[in-house]
């Protein structure tokens, strides 16, 4: 197994399409990774992930991660990349239409499906109702989010009108949570998500809490708790960043493949994938890369609401 680059990926994807025309099945896989977060530690997670899809496959298997959300779609779109994973819900439908890919598998957290988007800052004061409550971990929380279920949301929703005028950091222009699900929710508060905010592309969910940790953006948002991504070198996030407020329930990230391939092979992949998550070193390490805990056959229908999101959404995000 071999990290290809997007440099060396003309090369790759011109071996790969060439094997498609000749036979049934490519001679190579590229598997393609949404940086959701810093994108070297993730490559560093992805290459044994690749390996461990490779043994189970018994085809070469490279792994990717594009610099943005938009990268992953790309890759597939263009046969660059046969498999993604970490597909936030946007991508799961981009996934779909754009590039005409298979959605596999669902990411399973906590016994769950869903996830929200998790409303954090540095100014609790102005945004929380009452005092801030720690968990078991001494993680502070306001406005009843500690306690709630994920289908408890939306909560603190009535605080987003203070954002007018305010610095707000988004997680990638791409991503369900941290960008097209708060910018609903500031429309619905009367809060225009482009002009009315000083919005900032952290990049990653993990640079998003950073950056509300730094003082670089009054509120952030990101998947929920991403506080915990930057514990180890932020040791206070949980006191510095408060969470005052989530999303409704959102459907968790998934994974698809070209649909260029084979049924069979899909199939294969699908399988693969399943089996990886069961075995102590592949739940780790799907666990490292974006905190799953299993993965589930997913139905298209079940991004359905995001559907519902873009076309509600319209032409305001692009």
């Amino acid at each position: 197994m071999r990290t290809l680059s997007l440099a060396a990926l003309g090369a790759a994807t011109a071996l790969t399409l060439s094997a498609c025309a000749g036979s049934s099945e490519p001679d190579e896989l590229v598997f393609t990774l949404t940086p959701s977060q810093e994108a070297g530690g993730l490559i560093e997670t992805a290459e044994p992930l690749a390996d461990l899809l490779e043994a189970e496959l018994g085809i070469p298997v490279s792994a990717l991660v594009p610099s943005d959300y938009a990268g992953v779609i790309a890759a597939l779109a263009s046969g660059q990349a046969q498999i993604a994973g970490g597909l936030g819900p946007r991508q799961m439908v981009q996934a779909e239409d754009q590039a005409d890919a298979e959605l596999l598998l669902q990411s399973e957290r906590y016994g769950s499906l869903l996830y929200v988007t998790q409303w954090i800052t540095n100014d609790p004061d102005t945004f929380c109702d009452d005092e801030p409550v720690a968990d078991d971990e001494g993680y502070l929380y306001c406005n009843g989010v500690l306690g709630s279920d994920v289908t408890d949301g939306p909560i603190g929703a009535d605080k987003l009108s203070l954002l007018e005028g305010q610095t707000v950091s988004f997680v990638d222009q791409g991503s369900t949570s941290g960008y097209a699900v708060p910018s609903l929710q500031l429309l619905e508060a009367g809060v225009d998500p482009i002009d009315g905010i000083e919005g900032v592309f952290a990049g990653g969910h993990d640079a998003s809490v950073q950056a509300v940790y730094d003082g670089d953006a009054v509120v952030g948002v990101s998947y929920n708790d991403a506080r915990g991504d930057i514990a180890e070198t932020s040791p206070d996030v949980g006191e510095k960043v408060v969470v005052f407020g989530w999303s409704g329930a959102i459907p968790n990230d998934g994974f698809a493949a070209s649909g260029e391939l084979s049924p069979e092979l899909r199939q294969q992949i699908q399988d693969a994938f399943v089996a990886i998550a069961e075995t102590e070193e592949g739940g780790a390490l799907l666990n490292e890369l974006y905190n799953i805990d299993g993965l589930v056959p997913v139905e298209s229908a079940d991004f359905d609401v995001i559907r519902d999101l873009e076309a509600e959404l319209g032409d305001v995000l692009g």
